[in-house]
């Protein structure tokens, strides 16, 4: 293990940033910084790329094509990052291998309910008696609970 993989551990924006990779599966870095609720974009992308250099993370590239080409970084863990969350006790965790590929369809649309379920955990705070009860997801639907 390396200083910085040592280093990186002890953040704890870093830990917040892979258990928001075992909650969601993949997170952009404007998900990141709406998770840790910083001001900076920067922050959330540092973060998140000093875990990918580190191996905690695998980075996917969503490409979209309009007017102007644009790329959006996408990240999820890695079988380092799920294996340093199985050790301080959580179990069977989401992880990407590093040959994996997602389609753009996939990307985009997970990103999507990632950025819906994102807004509504963070109404709780701000809306008196707005309550994420569940939230249940499987291929062709989302169950939430609000109380």
């Amino acid at each position: 293990m390396t200083k910085e993989t040592q280093t990186i551990q002890k953040t704890p924006d870093c830990i917040a940033a892979l258990r928001a990779m075992a909650k969601y599966h993949y997170l952009t870095i404007n998900q990141l910084q709406a998770i840790l609720g910083v001001p900076a974009y920067s922050h959330a992308r540092h973060t998140l790329f000093s875990l990918w250099k580190s191996g905690f993370v695998e980075r996917l590239i969503l490409t979209k094509a309009a007017r102007v080409l644009t790329y959006i970084y996408v990240f999820a863990l890695s079988r380092h990052g799920a294996g340093q969350l199985c050790a301080s006790g959580r179990h069977r965790i989401f992880y990407l291998k590093s040959g994996d590929k997602r389609s753009t369809v996939f990307l985009e649309h997970t990103i999507l309910i990632n950025d819906f379920r994102i807004c509504l955990e963070r109404l709780e705070g701000r809306i008196k008696g707005l309550h994420l009860e569940s939230w249940k997801q499987t291929k062709q639907n989302v169950k939430v609970n609000l109380k």
